[in-house]
């Protein structure tokens, strides 16, 4: 018989210190005489605080910070005002939790992350671990955003653009944000002003009224924009006024489009596009490449910590001079891994299961000139076993960026196929790397290091890349 565990919310009240900090982002917290853990959002490593348990299990708990009592050595004042902060009222913007800690001190607890999920979910403690990359902008970075439309729950006819409150969808309006461009956040903030004076309502994903639902803009580093309206409803009122509006008020951008999700569901981008004006993508450099980046497409949110990451994964492809037969990207998006591969490799064959990513790919190559490169459009698991009995004989490489789910065990087996010599692994989740890394250990690979790389300053998240070596028979 399944016992249940049961989950206890009190209004429990403790002192506790903070240790470190935690995968998910939280700090982790002793109270004194206790050996129960409390993680606890917005603290910092050497905090003194008073908190309030809000759920409690036998031998953790979760709390909020009600009052700090003590700052640790790492913490700084949040310069977003929207931050978390103990002694403010009202809610906290939920797109960033870690502004309140020192760069230097994320970087530490980044390569503590991986390190932990490494040693206690994959069980492998021998692996060298480097010193995570640096992301070249702290502030400023992020390439894209998207941002949901509400109604002001005091004003309902007003509109609020902003970002989720932690853990809701409450939406914390705001005018400003240090993490993206400034270019992003006036697009924003004037499609916000021309739909409340056009009168569109923000969808409402309780009652299924309303259509507007989210903008979402592209920029890249030569200061241009690309903007995508999310609606629910496929008519969008008066849009030749709010195009003609829009580019008079920002000469940035390059073009305009309108994006329908008729479902009730929190999948942000539905299947319907409309072009209403301009570029149908935009073009952003990476090294010495250039690539089309439509609205759907996907591209790393840091460009320039993207390059670190892309150097990173050809060096440990081509680590100890090793050269392969042929390399395969799988999950290659519109092939901008696929193509920085390519200059270290004899053939790279890039598969993806989105088809207008596949076509982007294609076009990237041509229009760089990479001629050593292909793409194949379909599953990962299902294109594999064609590749293997189609291609070179000899030592085979590949080069796997999943998304935060990790690899499926199907795509697991198809790497065990006996070729495939080594396996560099990009990853954007630390703990699904790691229960990766532990199967395919047991499948003869070895761990042989792992370079974090940070794509997300100010937040938690950290990317990594592996290498995984097969010993030679």
């Amino acid at each position: 018989m399944m016992v249940q565990e049961s989950v206890t919310t009190m209004a429990e009240r403790l002192t506790v210190r903070v240790s470190r900090m935690a995968p998910e982002g939280e700090a982790v917290a002793k109270a004194e005489g206790s050996n129960r853990v409390v993680f606890v959002s917005g603290g910092a490593p050497g905090d003194l605080c008073e908190v309030e348990v809000v759920a409690a299990k036998s031998n953790f708990a979760r709390a909020r910070l009600l009052r700090l009592l003590e700052a640790g050595p790492e913490r700084i004042a949040p310069p977003c005002p929207l931050h978390f902060a103990p002694d403010r009222p009202g809610p906290a913007c939920g797109g960033c939790d870690w502004q309140h800690l020192q760069y230097a001190a994320q970087l530490r607890h980044k390569s503590a992350i991986v390190r932990d999920c490494v040693e206690r979910i994959a069980k492998i403690k021998d692996v060298a671990i480097l010193p995570v990359l640096a992301s070249p902008k702290e502030w400023g970075y992020r390439n894209k955003v998207m941002v949901p439309f509400g109604q002001d729950a005091g004003q309902p006819r007003c509109l609020v653009a902003g970002f989720y409150a932690a853990g809701s969808h409450n939406i914390v309006d705001f005018s400003a944000c240090p993490v993206q461009p400034d270019l992003s956040v006036r697009v924003v903030l004037k499609v916000k002003e021309l739909a409340a004076e056009f009168g569109w309502q923000a969808y409402d994903e309780r009652s299924g009224r309303g259509s507007l639902r989210h903008a979402f803009v592209r920029t890249n580093g030569r200061g241009q924009a690309l903007l995508c309206v999310v609606t629910h409803n496929p008519h969008l009122p008066r849009a030749e006024d709010f195009v003609a509006r829009l580019r008079a008020a920002l000469p940035e951008l390059v073009g305009i489009h309108q994006n329908v999700q008729p479902l009730k569901t929190s999948v942000i981008l539905g299947p319907g596009w409309r072009r209403l004006w301009g570029a149908q993508a935009l073009e952003e450099k990476l090294g010495r490449f250039r690539f089309q980046v439509g609205p759907a497409s996907f591209l790393q949110v840091n460009t320039e910590a993207a390059e670190r990451l892309y150097e990173a994964a050809a060096t440990a492809l081509g680590d100890g001079g090793r050269r392969f037969e042929q390399v395969l990207d799988l999950y290659c998006g519109v092939g901008t891994l696929t193509l920085w591969l390519a200059q270290t490799a004899a053939r790279v064959i890039g598969v993806e299961e989105n088809r207008d990513a596949v076509h982007d790919a294609w076009e990237n190559a041509r229009g760089n000139g990479v001629r050593n490169v292909r793409f194949c459009a379909g599953r990962v698991e299902s294109v594999l076993p064609r590749l293997y009995r189609d291609g070179p004989a000899g030592s085979w490489a590949a080069v796997v960026d999943p998304p935060r789910a990790g690899l499926s065990v199907p795509v697991l087996r198809c790497l065990t196929h006996p070729p495939l010599r080594r396996l560099v692994y990009v990853s954007c989740n630390p703990a699904t790397f790691a229960r990766d890394a532990g199967y395919l250990r047991q499948s003869g690979f070895t761990l042989v290091k792992i370079q974090p790389v940070d794509l997300f300053p100010q937040t938690s998240h950290v990317e990594l890349v592996a290498q995984f070596d097969r010993p030679r028979s």
